[in-house]
C-alpha cells in the first residue's frame, strides 16, 4: 500500500527541487505579462509625458500604442534568434541574459526624461527600450518552458507545465495591482509621474533580482548530457526545425491558435466589449477580470496534474468539451447578469478554470514535440509566429464579428478553437514526442539521448 502511495505522489507532486526550478524559470515570463498590463494601464499617462502637449489626446494615444506595438513587431524574429543561441550556446546562459535584457529596459523606462525635459529624444528613447524588451519577450517564455520541461521528471511534466504557466499568468494580476498602487501613491504625494514610473521601476528591480537568483540554477540536464556525449547542437537549428520537424511546428502552431483565441477573447476582448456595449463601469469589469485571471492561474497546476494521469490527448479532448460548455453558458448568462447588475466575477472564474484545462498543457506539450538539439528553436517558431499572427489579429476579427453578427458572435471563434483542440487530441497519438511519459512508449533507445535520464527517473 505504501508503495502505491509513493508511486501516486511521484506521479502528481513536484518535489522541492522541481518547484524551485519552475518558480525561478517562470519569473522572467511573469515580468513579460506584468509589463504588458502595466503599459496598458499607464498608456494615457505615458502619452501625456512623452509626446507634445499640443497634439490631440487621441493622437497621443495612437502614438503611445504604436510604441507598445514595436515590441511585438520585433518579437517573432528576435525570439527565433534568441532561441538559436539557446540551442547552440546553452539554456542557462541565455536564460540569464534574456531576463537581464527584459529587466534593464523596464527599469530604464521608469527613469526616462519626459518630452518637456528632452523633447523628441524622449519618445525615441522609449521606442528603443520597447524594442529591446521585444527582443527579450520572444525568447523568454520558450526558454523558460524548455528549461522547465528538460528538468522535469517524465511522470510530472504536466504538473511542471501547468505550474509554470500558472505562475507566469500571475504577472497579469501583479501588473494590475502595481499600476493601481502606483496611482494611489502618486495621488497622495501629488506627483503624477510616479503613476507610470513606479510600476516600471518595480518591474526592473524584480527582474534583476530574478536574474541574480537564476545564477544558482543548474544547466538543463538533457542539454548537458547531449554535449557530454559529443552530440553537438545543430549548426542552424531553425533550418533543422523547418525541414525535419515541419509537422511538429504545424501541431504547435495549432496549439498556439487555440490558446490565443481563448485567452485573447475572454480576458482582453470580452471585458472591453462589456464596457462598451453594456456601459458597465470599467472598474467592475476589471475586478471580475482579475478574479478570472486568478482562477486561470490557480487552476493550471491542477489541470497539469490531471494531464499526467490521463495523458495529453485525453486532456485536450476534455478541455475542448469543457470550454465549449463553459463558453455557451458564459454567453447565455452574460446579458442577464449585466441587466440585473449582478457580479461578473463568477462568470469569469468559471471561464478561467475552463480555459486553464487546455493552456496548462501548452508549455510541456510544445517542448515535447522537438528533440533536445533543436528544442528551444522548435518551441520559438510556433510560439512567436502564433503570438504575432493569432493574438495580434484576434481582436480585429472579433470586432468585425460583433459588428456583423451581434454580441454573441465571440462564441463562434470559441467553437472553432475547440474543434481544433479536438482534432489535435485525435492526431496526437500519431505525433512523436521526445519528453514525458508518452516518449517512453514511443522512442527507440538509440534515437534520443534523453532516455538514460528517463530510465533513472523510473
Amino acid at each position: 500500500m505504501q508503495t502505491i502511495a509513493n508511486e501516486e505522489q511521484e506521479t502528481t507532486m513536484l518535489n522541492r527541487r522541481e518547484a524551485r526550478m519552475v518558480g525561478l524559470a517562470a519569473l522572467g515570463a511573469m515580468l513579460e505579462f506584468y509589463d504588458f498590463v502595466v503599459y496598458l494601464f499607464v498608456a494615457t499617462a505615458l502619452g501625456d509625458a512623452f509626446f507634445p502637449p499640443d497634439v490631440s489626446p487621441w493622437t497621443r494615444q495612437i502614438e503611445t500604442f504604436a510604441i507598445f506595438a514595436i515590441g511585438y513587431l520585433v518579437r517573432p524574429v528576435a525570439g527565433i534568434v534568441m532561441a538559436h543561441f539557446g540551442d547552440t550556446v546553452g539554456r542557462k546562459k541565455m536564460f540569464i541574459f534574456l531576463i537581464i535584457l527584459m529587466a534593464v529596459p523596464t527599469f530604464l523606462i521608469g527613469v526616462l526624461p519626459t518630452y518637456e525635459q528632452a523633447g523628441m529624444l524622449a519618445p525615441i528613447m522609449l521606442l528603443t527600450l520597447r524594442a529591446l524588451q521585444g527582443c527579450a519577450v520572444g525568447g523568454e517564455l520558450p526558454g523558460a518552458a524548455v528549461f522547465a520541461a528538460e528538468h522535469a521528471s517524465p511522470t510530472r511534466l504536466g504538473a511542471t507545465s501547468g505550474t509554470l504557466h500558472g505562475v507566469v499568468h500571475l504577472g497579469l494580476v501583479l501588473g494590475t495591482g502595481a499600476a493601481a498602487l502606483a496611482a494611489i501613491i502618486a495621488a497622495k504625494l501629488d506627483m503624477p509621474s510616479l503613476a507610470w514610473r513606479l510600476p516600471f521601476l518595480a518591474g526592473g528591480v524584480f527582474g534583476l533580482a530574478a536574474a541574480w537568483l537564476r545564477r544558482h540554477l543548474e544547466e538543463s540536464p538533457l542539454y548537458a548530457q547531449m554535449r557530454q556525449v559529443e552530440r553537438k547542437p545543430a549548426a542552424t537549428p531553425l533550418k533543422a526545425v523547418l525541414t525535419d520537424h515541419a509537422g511538429a511546428c504545424l501541431f504547435g502552431l495549432s496549439l498556439m491558435f487555440v490558446m490565443a483565441v481563448l485567452v485573447t477573447l475572454f480576458f482582453q476582448f470580452v471585458p472591453a466589449m462589456i464596457v462598451t456595449a453594456w456601459q458597465v463601469p470599467r472598474q467592475d469589469v476589471l475586478h471580475a477580470n482579475i478574479w478570472g485571471t486568478l482562477a486561470l492561474a490557480v487552476s493550471m497546476p491542477l489541470w497539469g496534474r490531471v494531464s499526467d494521469r490521463l495523458g495529453w490527448a485525453r486532456m485536450l479532448a476534455i478541455g475542448a468539451v469543457l470550454n465549449l460548455l463553459a463558453a455557451i453558458w458564459f454567453f447565455h448568462m452574460l446579458p442577464g447578469v449585466v441587466a440585473a447588475h449582478d457580479a461578473l466575477a463568477p462568470l469569469f472564474c468559471v471561464e478561467g478554470a475552463a480555459v486553464a484545462s487546455i493552456i496548462a498543457q501548452v508549455p510541456g506539450l510544445t517542448a515535447s514535440l522537438f528533440p533536445t538539439s533543436v528544442r528551444q528553436s522548435g518551441y520559438a517558431v510556433p510560439y512567436n509566429v502564433g503570438a504575432a499572427l493569432f493574438a495580434g489579429l484576434c481582436p480585429v476579427v472579433l470586432s468585425w464579428l460583433v459588428r456583423e453578427f451581434g454580441l454573441s458572435a465571440p462564441l463562434y471563434p470559441v467553437i472553432v478553437a475547440v474543434i481544433v483542440s479536438g482534432c489535435l487530441a485525435i492526431g496526437l497519438p500519431r505525433v512523436r514526442l521526445y519528453l514525458g511519459s508518452g516518449a517512453l512508449r514511443m522512442m527507440p533507445v538509440s534515437t534520443e539521448t534523453t532516455l538514460p535520464d528517463y530510465k533513472k527517473e523510473m
